[in-house]
């Protein structure tokens, strides 16, 4: 959860670019945006740079599109995540299986 950006916002470029590769922060983003939470009443975290990360439209400026859009890049990267641990752990097993 601290990774995720519920806990503390985060606003600084270092600690967006590293929580980038965690699957709990794009689980957030998308939940929040398809829940309609905007970013005023969790403290302004932001997404890349002073972008914010959730795009929710109740109560907010953001559009159903723009809603949608940055629900679709959650689980673009979700998905991504999940192909690149596949692809890992198929590899480490591939290595693991070698016969003397």
């Amino acid at each position: 959860m601290v990774f995720a950006g519920v806990i503390i916002p985060l606003k600084d470029w270092p600690l967006q670019a590293l929580v980038m590769i965690f699957p709990t922060r794009w689980a957030m983003i998308a939940l929040n945006s398809s829940l309609g939470v905007h970013n005023q009443t969790t403290g302004k975290d932001s997404l890349i740079g002073t972008d914010p990360s959730y795009h929710g439209t109740l109560f907010s400026i953001y559009s159903q599109s723009d809603a949608t859009q940055r629900i679709l890049l959650a689980w673009a990267c979700l998905g991504g995540i999940v192909l690149l641990l596949l692809i890992t752990i198929g590899l480490a097993l591939k290595a693991k299986d070698v016969r003397k």
